[in-house]
Parts: C-alpha cells; sequence; structure tokens
C-alpha cells in the first residue's frame, strides 16, 4: 500500500533489503568449511555405505550354479510329485481290483462253471474252510470273505443276547464248482439240506458199498464219485469206526453203511448222507451186542465182519445160526482149519474190487479177503449185514458138530462133520443136477 508523504503525495512502496556484510561473510566461511570439496569426475555420498553393505556383483559360475540348484529343486519336486501320484494310482488300482475280485468272490458275478475237488477235515471254522477255497482257486480275496461273512453274522444275530453256536462243516471229499457264490460254497459243507427235494431209498441186507454208492448216485442224493472218495479218504468221529484198522482193506467203512429205508435230500452233502448209515449203525448196535462181543473174546469189527459172511452165505434167517456155528467152529480150531474158505469172500474182491483195476493189483486184495487163500476171518466185512446176521453171530447154534457146509441150488443146507462128508454130499448134488 502506498505510503503518503508529509504533504500529503503518496509515494511508491519501496522494500528495503540490507544485509550485515561481516555477518553474511561469517556464514559463508562457515558454509565452505563444511561443504565437501567439488568433485572431479567422482560421485561422492554425504553418507557413503559401508564395505560389508555394500553388495557384490554376482559372477557368471555362481549364477549358473544357482540356476542349477534351483533345476535340482524343481526335479526333485516333480520326481516326489510323480512317485506320490504312481503311489496313490496303484493304489487305487489295487483297491478296485480287489473289490471288484471280492465282489467275484462273494455273489459269483462273472464265474466261469468248473469243478473242483477238495478235501475237508472235521471241526473246522468258518475262515479255516475259507482257506482251503482259496488254496482251491475257488476264491482270490480270502481277507474280504472272511470280513463279509462275519458282517453277515453279525446283522443277523446282532440283536440276540446270546451268541449263535458257530456252522458246523461237515469233513469229507466235495466236488463244487467255481461259479459258486461264497454262502453257496459254505452250505455245501454244511449239514443243511441243499433243496427240498427228497429221495427214499431202500438198502437190503446184504448191499456191498459199491451197491449202495451205485443207488444213492443214481437217485441224485449225491454224486458218486464223491460219495466214494468221501468213504475212502474220510475220517468219520463214531467210536465203532475209529477203532478199526484200515490197515489193507479196501472200504474202511464196508459193514457199517446199515441196511434200511432212509430219507434223503437232492444234491445233499455226501458226508451228511454218509452220517445217516452210521447214526442208523450206531442206534442198533446195543451195548448188549457189546456185551455178548466182549465174552466172545471178539471186536466190533470182528463181529460185523463174520456176520457179512453170514449174511452172504446163508440163504435165509433160518440158516443163519447154523452157518454161524460152522464159521466159529473153524475159528476156534484154527489149527485144524485155518482157513474159512467161503466163496462169498473171494467173490467179493471179483465183484467189488478187482473191477476197479488190473488183474496183478487185485491179487493183494484176494490175499486178505478171499478166505481160500488168508487166515481166519478176511481183513474187513464184504457187505452191510442186518440184525439178523449180526445176531447169529454173536450167538451161533450151541454145541454144532459141523465144519462145512454147502447149498444146493434151491438154496437147501447140507452140513458135514467131516471133509469126506462133505465131499459125498457134493459128489451127491452134481449127480442129481442139485450142485450150484
Amino acid at each position: 500500500m502506498d505510503e503518503q508523504n508529509r504533504n500529503g503525495e503518496k509515494q511508491p512502496f519501496q522494500l528495503d533489503v540490507s544485509f550485515d556484510t561481516m555477518e553474511l561473510s561469517s556464514d559463508m566461511a562457515s558454509l565452505m568449511e563444511a561443504a565437501p570439496p567439488r568433485p572431479k569426475g567422482e560421485v561422492y555420498f554425504a553418507n557413503p555405505p559401508s564395505r560389508a553393505q555394500t553388495p557384490a556383483a554376482p559372477s557368471a559360475a555362481s549364477s549358473a550354479a544357482k540356476r542349477k540348484k534351483k533345476k535340482r529343486k524343481q526335479r526333485r519336486s516333480n520326481s516326489v510329485l510323480i512317485l506320490v501320484l504312481t503311489l496313490s494310482l496303484a493304489l487305487t488300482g489295487a483297491i478296485c481290483y480287489a473289490g471288484i475280485t471280492g465282489l467275484r468272490d462273494i455273489f459269483a458275478l462273472g464265474k466261469e462253471a468248473e469243478d473242483v475237488s477238495l478235501h475237508l477235515q472235521d471241526d473246522l471254522t468258518t475262515d479255516q474252510v475259507i482257506d482251503i477255497l482259496d488254496k482251491n482257486g475257488l476264491i482270490t480275496q480270502k481277507y474280504l470273505c472272511k470280513l463279509y461273512s462275519d458282517f453277515t453274522v453279525w446283522m443277523k444275530y446282532r440283536n440276540l443276547k446270546e451268541k449263535p453256536a458257530p456252522p458246523v462243516y461237515l469233513g469229507g471229499e466235495y466236488v463244487v464248482s467255481k461259479d459258486m457264490g461264497l454262502e453257496e460254497l459254505l452250505n455245501a459243507f454244511k449239514s443243511q439240506p441243499k433243496s427240498t427235494e427228497t429221495a427214499s431209498l431202500l438198502f437190503p441186507e446184504g448191499y456191498t458199498v459199491k451197491q449202495v454208492v451205485e443207488k444213492i448216485g443214481r437217485y441224485r442224493v449225491t454224486r458218486s464219485d464223491v460219495l466214494e472218495n468221501t468213504l475212502l479218504s474220510t475220517n468219520f468221529d463214531y467210536p465203532f469206526l475209529t477203532v478199526i484198522n484200515p490197515q489193507g482193506r479196501y472200504y474202511r467203512y464196508e459193514g457199517y453203511l446199515f441196511p434200511d429205508t432212509y430219507e434223503f435230500y437232492v444234491n445233499e452233502n455226501a458226508s451228511s448222507a454218509l452220517r445217516r448209515f452210521f447214526d442208523n449203525f450206531n442206534a442198533k448196535w446195543t451195548e448188549e451186542y457189546a456185551t455178548r462181543a466182549k465174552e466172545l473174546g471178539m471186536t466190533t469189527d470182528q463181529v460185523i465182519t463174520l456176520a457179512s459172511i453170514i449174511q452172504k452165505e446163508a440163504a435165509s434167517a433160518e440158516q443163519m445160526k447154523d452157518v454161524s456155528a460152522v464159521l466159529h467152529n473153524r475159528l476156534n480150531n484154527s489149527a485144524a482149519y485155518p482157513k474159512l474158505e467161503c466163496d462169498s469172500t473171494r467173490d467179493y474182491v471179483t465183484n467189488n474190487i478187482a473191477t476197479q483195476m488190473d488183474r496183478a493189483s487185485a491179487q493183494y486184495y484176494y490175499s486178505i479177503y478171499n478166505t481160500y487163500e488168508c487166515l481166519g476171518l478176511p481183513a474187513g466185512p464184504i457187505c452191510n449185514p442186518g440184525l439178523s446176521a449180526i445176531e447169529a453171530a454173536l450167538n451161533p447154534k450151541r454145541q454144532s458138530p459141523y465144519y462145512y457146509f454147502q447149498h444146493d441150488k434151491n438154496g437147501k443146507i447140507y452140513l458135514s462133520k467131516t471133509k469126506t462128508e462133505h465131499d459125498k454130499v457134493t459128489t451127491k448134488l452134481v449127480i442129481e443136477g442139485l450142485a450150484q
């Protein structure tokens, strides 16, 4: 704002700036002392970094090493990733394979029919049976099968307070098919029937094991070959069977398939079918019979063997005690009559054993069964005798003086005390045309 002079006239604004020359000179001198010298082509910093803080320029070798190390880490990382993926895929594949094959085992999905023969012993658990199925190629995932079996049992009985008794698997020879599921296979070894269709069969007194097997097979109760293999190789736990000496005898259980009428299920378990015969024999062989056998100094097997010969040699029940008396007389006087000389024992080998082998192989069985060759009783029974024959073996006609007997073609029996008398009867029958 313009000032007015004393006379009232306006004067222009003036700024009076004055410097203290001495003070300015002093300040400039101080500034010059603190400032760095003028640069001569170099760069200076007011606060230059120390050597430790100054990064060194990386060399080419160092950079290459770092790149190589980085690549190695990346390759290692990629390898681990590939390994993890491979293991994951392998594990997934294995689980899928086990699941699919396990379902095939359990439900018989896509399995081809093929018969497999196997043997089971008595008193096996479900796990042990599954192990046998696995060993025979009937299943491939035994652990899954065991798990499934345990689970189904738990589901079935989970609401019961008491645990059920474990299933009973019957020992014996079996033929099963590969296209059967797990439950069907396990049921094949149990005593329960496979169907409701039945067959009522009569087995007459004197039938041999071979005849019994053929009849059972003919009526589809069970396969004949399976039944015969079971008879030849299975140990049944009946007291009268466990004491049998199987040495030499062809059919170990010949004599114990008790003749009677039986009701079977079609396609029944072979061991179950056989146990029906043995249960019946066990019921028929009374304590009275056992006591009488001891009085005679005979075992159960010796009584049944003798009864089987009586069954085949006697033409009727009335003749059985006479035939028994002759045989007992010979057995009790073995020094004079070492051999029983009964045609039925020779015929047994010819009709039941020799048919399954050549003559040379069958000769061994002739030597132990044919009473024209072996001493005393044969190696075992030659048929399955009925009660009349068993009672005759235990109770022969008392004080009989006879050591020989024979029949004419009409079944009439002729008893003789000596060989001379016996030969005369034979000649007479030939002349009269009555000889057998």
